[in-house]
């Protein structure tokens, strides 16, 4: 009998601690906005990434890209189309053009954001409160980083940011060009990690952000092996988030960075 009672007050200790462990973990991940609070305003908009700062999240991604006249913006298609209704090619169109146009509204975007348009990614950098971070995905190759980098240098004065891209050649030049700020390579496949781990080791890079659905354990050990953080991206599933969490990544990117919180 005693060894029964021995055995059941071990098994709850365990699950405790497991459960202690779990908790900790929920509270360290940081939950980043994707292309800001795009379930509730329009991605890649002002309003969008004001409101994932008003909502809490830890951090608001966005997407720049570069016009004919070197203005870097937020937007993440190489046309305007499915996020304009009008067509247009980033690279080949003006500001001044681009500026104009309206945002549409997702079936979830709340109709107050009805008339957000495309914003400079220097409007953004001014609204990063201290203790937030701004992730930067550079959409473009090399040749954005020049433009990038007056930028940033002009008009970031508050806050953190960081870099991601799923071009190796660029994210590690623009690790080159800021080694003081986190740079991760982004990935949609396991094997792409694995087969440019010893670049992204040498390159100085902090990290990887993966598609969630490539993560594992085996991927997560080799990261951590090499001194790799490990982000996640694009979580609006609890049960995927706990996961996630369970696994050890350190960012998860989310739609819906409030209410995945709660959920956790």
């Amino acid at each position: 009998m005693k060894k029964i009672v021995f055995t059941f007050m071990a098994a709850c200790l365990l699950q405790a601690a497991a459960f202690s462990q779990n908790r900790d973990a929920a509270q360290d991940i940081r939950y980043v906005a994707h292309r800001g609070a795009s379930y509730l305003a329009p991605e890649n908009t002002l309003a969008s990434i004001r409101l994932a700062w008003e909502l809490g999240a830890d951090a608001a991604e966005c997407d720049v890209m570069l016009t004919s006249d070197q203005k870097v913006i937020l937007l993440h298609d190489q046309n305007t189309r499915s996020l304009t209704g009008e067509d247009h090619v980033v690279r080949e169109t003006s500001w001044e053009v681009l500026s104009n146009l309206t945002i549409k509204l997702k079936e979830s975007n709340l109709d107050k954001y009805a008339q957000e348009k495309i914003p400079l990614l220097e409007e953004v950098l001014s609204t990063i409160p201290e203790d937030r971070m701004l992730v930067i995905e550079i959409k473009t190759g090399r040749e954005i980083l020049p433009f990038l980098k007056q930028v940033v240098d002009d008009h970031w004065h508050s806050g953190r940011i960081s870099f991601i891209c799923f071009d190796l050649e660029t994210i590690l030049a623009t690790k080159s060009l800021y080694p003081e700020i986190p740079c991760y390579y982004l990935s949609s496949f396991r094997s792409g990690v694995i087969r440019h781990m010893d670049e992204i080791v040498r390159g100085n890079l902090d990290g990887v952000d993966v598609r969630y659905a490539a993560i594992n354990r085996n991927l997560m050990k080799r990261c951590m092996a090499k001194g790799l953080e490990v982000w996640c991206w694009t979580v609006n599933d609890p049960q995927v988030a706990r996961k996630m969490i369970q696994l050890g990544v350190g960012a998860i990117t989310t739609d819906r960075p409030k209410w995945l919180k709660e959920q956790i």
